[in-house]
């Protein structure tokens, strides 16, 4: 081996078999070839699947990764049997592995020629037959990365979680994919070893992948699921009915908090079907020409008994206390409403809606967070949305309405049906006319304000048969009724 001179081009010989690849790397001096570096090792893995022509890139790209010092300060000159630049350079569609290789060697000066006379091919063979026991596979990095990613890693990005899960015979799965703004991304399979519910297991894919999303430090967050249950109830929309999810949506209002922005929206079931391979594990599963490879983690129990410290001291105490050891003072009526579900106090409420029991600080948060969201929207009473979205505290009526009080906003802009039924002592008119003429004509006052009130209203009323029916909040019908008609009412049932 002797040490190149500056100033003139290496040449470098490759050779390739079914078991192993080699290279040989000399220098012309005074017409004759002087070896200045040789390597050689044996293919593992999926190398033993390439076809001859990829081993030989192989070859090519493992000698620039190893001789980078040799390549980055003198020009490469190739002999080969075969053109392996001119491979990748004539390859209509770059994908996978072929395009990272071509990337790697852009920065290298290289070209190829065709001499009279191979001098040195015999002893690169040779070598090649010899190989080093080592494994060392391609660095599979390119230039300018390491740069990239801490330019990346300074800001904040906004991801997007897709989840989605699939329940089986004693057991389910859960599907993760973290992508980034520039369309990288992180598959997850989850194994629930554990019976558990469609519902239950979507829920399982949603806890897992804000967990996987906190873990890597993400902030910013859009989600994105195919069971509209676990997405509505999430956002508040739906009412949560089933003591089996009340943990769940607990679990995933208590992740949601370490994010600075988080949304979730419904997306159809048909473009979820890649996250439904994940979550079933199987053989539907498709990928393109390079494999992927999935993280599949096994869980032992449900992820919603996680233990999240709470303050010791508040109302919750002597009723949780009580609902599980017997030992209280507390009648059965004030009980009757309450139920401990994974370490949980839960609030039933007269439609059969769950709500999980706050403390004091966060139910300050919680009222001011859902009075701004909704401000000036009174359709439904402030207290409702807050149980509604699955928040109770014993005080929680009261503050509401008290905050809705002294929010002047609010006050301006009152839109209940009820405020219209409660002045029609003074009207001549009756006051279901108005909506009326809205559901069956689209007739609107001519005030703007009076016309944007109806619209608002109307939303809760019907016409069924020429009669005005307004649904309640667990959509039961109610016909409306005019003064006349509401006096008889009060008489009958009052016997006056």
């Amino acid at each position: 081996m002797v040490a190149p001179v500056t100033g003139k081009p290496l040449i470098l010989y490759l050779t390739s078999t079914t078991r192993s690849i080699g290279a040989l790397l000399v220098q012309e001096v005074d017409g004759t070839e002087r070896p200045v570096y040789y390597i050689s090792r044996k293919v593992h893995g999926a190398e033993e699947r390439y076809t001859a022509i990829e081993r030989h890139c192989l070859a090519l790209v493992f000698t620039a990764q190893k001789l980078r010092h040799y390549f980055l300060s003198f020009p490469i000159q190739i002999i080969t049997k075969c053109d392996p630049v001119r491979f990748l350079l004539s390859r209509p569609a770059l994908t996978g592995r072929v395009a990272r290789w071509l990337l790697a060697l852009a920065e290298f000066d290289i070209s190829c020629v065709t001499p009279k006379a191979i001098k040195c091919q015999a002893l690169a063979e040779l070598l090649a037959q010899f190989p080093s026991g080592q494994c060392e596979p391609l660095e599979d990095c390119l230039p300018g990365d390491g740069f990239e990613a801490l330019a990346t890693s300074t800001d904040e990005q906004h991801w997007t979680l897709s989840f989605d899960g699939a329940a089986g015979s004693g057991s389910g799965g859960a599907g993760v994919v973290l992508q980034t703004e520039e369309g990288d991304r992180v598959h997850l399979a989850y194994k629930l070893d554990f019976p558990c519910s469609n519902n239950e297991a979507e829920y399982e894919a949603l806890i897992l992948g804000l967990i996987a999303a906190k873990e890597r430090g993400v902030k910013h967050l859009r989600i994105a699921g195919d069971s509209k249950l676990v997405v509505l109830q999430t956002e508040g929309i739906y009412a949560l009915k089933e003591p089996t999810l009340a943990p769940y949506r607990t679990t995933v209002q208590k992740l949601m908090k370490f994010f600075k922005g988080v949304s979730i929206i419904h997306k159809p079931r048909s473009e979820n079907r890649f996250l439904d391979a994940l979550a079933t594990l199987g053989a539907r599963t498709e990928f393109g020409e390079d494999r992927a490879c999935i993280e599949i983690v096994k869980m032992f129990e449900p992820s919603a008994v996680e233990d999240f410290a709470e303050p010791t001291e508040d109302w919750r105490g002597s009723i949780k206390i009580q609902l599980v050891t017997g030992v209280g003072h507390l009648s059965t009526a004030e009980l009757s409403s309450f139920i401990v579900l994974h370490g949980e106090l839960y609030h039933r409420g007269p439609q059969g809606w769950l709500a999980r029991c706050i403390c004091a600080k966060e139910a300050e948060e919680v009222l001011d967070r859902i009075h701004i969201d909704n401000c000036a929207d009174n359709e439904i009473a402030l207290y409702r949305r807050i149980h509604r979205q699955g928040y109770y505290w014993p005080t929680m009526k009261k503050e509401a309405d008290l905050i809705t009080k002294n929010c002047t906003r609010c006050s301006l802009y009152m839109a209940q049906p009820e405020c219209l039924m409660a002045n029609t002592d003074n009207q001549e008119v009756d006051w279901r006319q108005v909506y009326i003429d809205y559901l069956r004509e689209g007739a609107l006052p001519t005030e703007r304000a009076e016309s944007a009130r109806v619209v608002r209203g109307a939303r809760r009323f019907f016409l069924e048969k020429g009669l005005l029916f307004r649904r309640t909040l667990d959509g039961m019908p109610q016909v409306c009724v005019d003064k006349e008609q509401a006096e008889e009412v009060l008489a009958k049932t009052h016997g006056t």
